[in-house]
């Protein structure tokens, strides 16, 4: 099933597993994030592009590119990955690998993180830019929370000894003449 709600400009796209955080460069930095709930647990996020369902590949805080090397690496400006997650229990700063002459080269050299929360909240995520009006593009992340396999609890180990040792004793009171 999916769902999908506004923020700002920004879309957010649920699925059973993914959340899709669409970060508008244009739209949402630290006053005016992507805010979405998440409930405890630990969560993995991958820096996503347009291939993979987001709605971008990167973002630029210039509406230019300029000086890039050969490879359309180390460039003055140009398209950059980073990124933040802010939550009542942390600051995640992503930062970006470098500025690159495209969207895609930037994309393809962006990092991913996770981040455990210890309690159900919102979570926002944003750019960090003062002057969105130049800005080009944004980040796309796939946040998906890790399904971590608990333990018996001691309790369930306690009823089910306790199963056993009746099972047993009602047999040989059974089998017993």
């Amino acid at each position: 099933m999916t769902s999908q709600s506004q923020s700002g400009q920004s879309l957010l796209t649920r699925s059973r597993d993914v959340t899709i955080i669409n970060i508008d460069a244009r739209v949402n930095n630290n006053d005016n994030p992507v805010i979405n709930y998440l409930k405890p647990g630990t969560y993995d996020v991958q820096f996503i592009g347009q291939s993979q369902g987001g709605m971008y590949d990167a973002w630029s805080r210039w509406n230019f590119v300029y000086e890039c090397d050969e490879n359309g690496e180390n460039c003055t400006t140009g398209w950059l990955n980073e990124y933040y997650i802010k939550s009542s229990e942390f600051i995640i700063s992503v930062p970006t690998t470098g500025v690159y002459a495209t969207s895609e080269l930037a994309l393809s050299k962006a990092k991913s993180t996770s981040f455990t929360l210890k309690f159900g909240s919102d979570i926002s995520f944003y750019i960090s830019d003062d002057l969105l009006a130049d800005n080009q593009g944004g980040v796309s992340l796939a946040v998906k929370q890790k399904h971590i396999r608990q333990p018996p609890s001691l309790l369930g180990n306690l009823v089910l000894f306790g199963l056993l040792i009746a099972s047993v004793a009602l047999t040989l009171f059974i089998l017993d003449p």
